[in-house]
C-alpha cells in the first residue's frame, strides 16, 4: 500500500481490513504458554484497536482550536472536522452511531486506595459495571468523555483482561475488556493565582469502561463506518 491520502483515518479503515481478513487465522493462533486458554484473538483486537481508535482522534479531534501542528489532518477535510465537533465534541455517546447499545458500562472510582490495573477490578465494582446502572451511565456520559476515556486506557496500558463474570481470570478465556482511566487534579500555581493552566496534580479518581470483547469488534466496525458514511474518509 502507498502513502494514505488521509493517514487518520484511512489508517483504521486498514486495520480494520486486518482484522476482518486475518481474523479464521488468528483463531487458530494459540499462546505457546497457555494454549488451553484459546486463541491469541484478544491480543490482535487490542493491538489494531489502538491506531484505529487514537489516529483520529490524536491526528483531528485532539487538533482542534489549536495552531497548525506537525501531524495534524484538519487541512484534509472541513467535513472531517465538523463532524468529530458535532459527534465527540458537543454530542451523547447514546446518540452517537457508533454507540453499541447496552453493551458499554461505566464506574466512575472515587474511593481511596485506588486499585492497580495489574491486579483486575475489584469485585465491587465488577459488580457495579454488571448491573442496569452502569450501563445506562455509560450511555448517558457525553461522547467527549467516552472518547478521552477509551483513548488514554488504550495509550497508556490502562486495559484489563476479564473473564465472562468481569473478573481477572488467568485460568479463564477472556470475554471481557475494561478500559481504565486516571482522573488527575491541577497542579496549584505557586505564584498563588490559583490553579495552573497545564500540569496534573494528584489522581483523584479511576473512570472504567467495560465492554465485552465480541462487542468490541462490533463497535470498531461502526466507529470506522461512522468515518466512511461521514465523509471523513478520503480516497487513499
Amino acid at each position: 500500500m502507498g502513502q494514505p491520502y488521509h493517514y487518520g483515518i484511512n489508517l483504521p479503515e486498514r486495520c480494520l481490513q486486518l482484522i476482518d481478513g486475518l481474523w479464521d487465522q488468528a483463531q487458530n493462533v494459540h499462546g505457546n504458554d497457555r494454549p488451553e486458554l484459546g486463541p491469541l484473538t484478544s491480543t490482535f483486537l487490542i493491538s489494531m484497536a489502538m491506531p484505529i481508535i487514537n489516529l483520529p482522534i490524536e491526528r483531528i479531534e485532539r487538533q482542534i482550536d489549536k495552531p497548525p501542528g506537525y501531524a495534524d489532518d484538519r487541512h484534509i477535510s472541513e467535513d472531517t472536522v465538523q463532524a468529530f465537533i458535532d459527534v465527540i465534541r458537543k454530542g451523547s455517546f447514546a446518540a452517537a452511531p457508533f454507540c453499541e447499545d447496552s453493551a458499554w458500562s461505566f464506574a466512575n472510582v472515587r474511593e481511596q486506595p485506588f486499585f492497580n490495573t495489574a491486579d483486575g477490578i475489584p469485585n465491587n465494582i465488577a459488580e457495579y459495571l454488571g448491573g442496569d446502572e452502569a450501563r445506562e451511565a455509560a450511555r448517558n456520559m457525553p461522547a467527549s468523555q467516552w472518547i478521552s476515556i477509551l483513548r488514554n486506557a488504550l495509550a497508556h496500558g490502562g486495559v484489563a483482561y476479564l473473564d465472562e463474570n468481569g473478573r481477572r481470570g488467568h485460568d479463564s478465556p477472556v470475554k471481557m475488556y475494561a478500559f481504565v482511566s486516571g482522573k488527575y487534579g491541577r497542579l496549584e500555581c505557586k505564584n498563588g493565582e490559583g490553579k495552573c493552566p497545564s500540569g496534573l496534580g494528584d489522581l483523584e479518581g479511576l473512570n472504567v469502561l467495560r465492554i465485552k470483547e465480541t462487542d468490541f469488534r462490533s463497535f470498531l466496525t461502526k466507529w470506522v463506518d461512522w468515518l466512511r458514511v461521514s465523509h471523513i474518509a478520503a480516497k487513499a
